[in-house]
């Protein structure tokens, strides 16, 4: 069956590929919700918690991934 794969991190959509549908619910990153259509600028993002895809403007993802980036303490 086809399904959508998203980074299980970020959300981030990543594609399409197919998968049995049996093997979906033990792989994280897919789902078989269809993302929707989205205009330039913009970027579907999965939560995975609710099990819903949402809309998100590119630079406001962009600061989610660099913040979760940064570095929580000195490494010395």
């Amino acid at each position: 069956m086809k399904v959508y794969m998203y980074d299980a991190e970020s959300g981030l959509y990543e594609g399409e590929t197919f998968e049995d549908e049996y093997n979906i619910k033990y792989v994280d990153g897919l789902t078989s919700i269809v993302p929707p259509s989205h205009d330039k600028g913009m970027v579907p993002v999965f939560n995975q918690g609710y099990q819903v895809w949402s809309i998100v403007p590119i630079a406001e993802l962009k600061k989610r991934i660099s913040s979760s980036q940064q570095p929580t303490g000195d490494v010395s």
